[in-house]
């Protein structure tokens, strides 16, 4: 290759990035992203979290991508970067960065539904134009209701702020349920099926352990239901180690172990139907490991109840559940036994996507549940 050629094809790449269109994660984030006008090209990549680039009004901002490389965060960096980032519930902190930024910015097309949502915040101290003198080294005492509303307090005096914030995760992430549910079609199927061990997973380390016929059982306890559980089966391999149970012979103990972790020595399919806001369905094929490694990126925790147990079938519903963020999934599963028997077989699912639980009963979930069964 000639140095001019070479020289040619660098400026080529180089023009390329510069011009490169950074893609969201909502349409929240592409709105905002336009209001503070600035280039966010650089910013490609996977889980970056840039707090030092940008800035607007005079006040430095934090831009963060997700697993996905798309933008999934534009706001006031108000917190230390490093406890935001081990924070559990994270997507609160992002809310009020951004919320603090949307005071100084005007958005011509608001969404109707996130503006309702954020009246619900109450200022018992302060006002929300006063977020954006908050700063990483202020100290913050966070309190929370679970499922239902945090309580955050910054600062002294004159300069306190003390705050009620709803437990929604759609007011969070600045996207209503219509759009959620289009992020999880798309998110989901962008995954890779990456196989998954046979070993005791993270979510279960400090887990309540019991015997019982020869097994030894890793609870994680119940919800909703001591008939809904997130309980793992583990025997002892040959070499000595602890390994998940999956044998023919044990049906519910194994289908329960698939189902939770979506171990398996193969990829497994699922044939999903997403039942939507507005009673509209869609349908995809994707795979259960798929399905459980998007719940755990969201740190979900799943339970599951079994429901029906024939020679051909188990049918069960899988919760996974946020609570941080006040949110599950459920699906209800057809779970074929040739997978077990003969290493073959499709397992029907149908999903309820990012219901949120401040205000919805267990009885809701009960009832759903019946329902299913018919």
């Amino acid at each position: 290759m000639t140095l001019r050629l070479h020289i040619m094809i660098t400026a080529a790449a180089f023009a390329l990035n510069a011009n490169a269109v950074p893609s969201f994660r909502t349409q929240c984030m592409e709105t905002l992203s336009k209001a503070v006008n600035i280039n966010l090209s650089q910013c490609m990549g996977e889980n970056i979290d840039n707090d030092s680039t940008w800035s607007f009004s005079g006040k430095q901002l934090r831009v963060r991508t997700n697993v996905y490389g798309d933008i999934s965060h534009i706001g006031y960096k108000l917190f230390d970067s490093r406890w935001a980032k081990d924070f559990e519930a994270q997507p609160l902190l992002d809310f009020i960065e951004r919320y603090a930024l949307e005071q100084d910015i005007f958005v011509r097309e608001k969404d109707k539904v996130e503006e309702t949502s954020k009246r619900r915040i109450v200022f018992i101290e302060g006002n929300a134009s006063m977020l954006r003198l908050r700063t990483p080294e202020m100290p913050i005492t966070i309190n929370e209701k679970e499922r239902r509303e945090y309580s955050v307090e910054w600062g002294n005096g004159k300069q306190k702020i003390s705050m009620i914030i709803p437990a929604d995760y759609q007011l969070f992430t600045g996207a209503n349920a219509i759009e959620l549910e289009n992020i999880f079609e798309r998110d989901v199927c962008r995954l890779t099926s990456t196989l998954i061990a046979d070993t005791l997973p993270d979510n279960w380390k400090y887990s309540n352990i019991s015997r019982s016929d020869n097994l030894i059982i890793a609870s994680n306890g119940n919800y909703l239901s001591d008939m809904i559980r997130s309980d793992l089966y583990l025997e002892k391999a040959p070499e000595g180690k602890l390994v998940l149970l999956i044998n023919e012979s044990k049906p519910l103990q194994s289908v329960s172990n698939i189902l939770l972790t979506g171990h398996s020595d193969k990829e497994l399919p699922l044939d999903l139907t997403i039942d939507k806001y507005g009673y509209l369905k869609t349908n995809i094929e994707i795979t259960l490991q798929q399905f459980i490694i998007y719940c755990q990126q969201e740190n979900c925790k799943l339970y599951l109840g079994i429901k029906t147990h024939t020679n051909e079938t188990i049918t069960a519903t899988l919760f996974a559940v946020n609570s941080k963020m006040a949110y599950n999934h459920m699906i209800s599963l057809t779970f074929p036994l040739s997978i077990l028997h003969k290493g073959e077989g499709k397992i029907k699912g149908r999903l309820y996507a990012y219901t949120p639980l401040q205000n919805i009963t267990e009885k809701f979930f009960i009832n759903n549940i019946n329902q299913n069964q018919q």
